[in-house]
């Protein structure tokens, strides 16, 4: 399994730990795996870089930005790290978000009104 730097990775230290985090970097042969923890079951680890076999790590699926929960989570995600320059980048990205569905939702319903019923047109 090949790895590249910022893949999200989870999977289980030496110790038996299992950690969730994130690749800063790779080992010439793809064996060692340098990670950030973001989250583990041995608290004191969290927010270090550890060194990991490849065999013991597995990719994390991508998931999508246009999803306002999942921005959400990296926002809080970027707080916790204090990345300023992500944390400014994400919470535009959920500005526009928001906005866009916003502005379908004026376009879709135009000049009806909305009850808790359904809707009715001005007469």
């Amino acid at each position: 399994m090949t790895f590249e730097k910022s893949d999200w990775v989870q999977g289980k230290t030496v110790d038996g730990e299992f950690i969730h985090g994130y690749i800063e970097t790779v080992g010439a042969q793809q064996d060692l795996v340098r990670v950030r923890i973001v989250q583990s079951d041995n608290k004191k680890t969290i927010g270090r870089v550890i060194a990991l076999h490849g065999a013991w790590l597995k990719h994390l699926p991508v998931n999508p930005l246009d999803d306002k929960k999942n921005l959400e989570s990296l926002i809080d995600l970027a707080l916790a790290t204090s990345d300023k320059a992500w944390f400014d980048e994400l919470t535009d990205q959920l500005k526009a978000l928001t906005q866009e569905k916003d502005k379908a939702r004026n376009i879709r319903f135009g000049n009806m009104r909305i009850n808790r019923l359904g809707l009715y047109e001005n007469k």
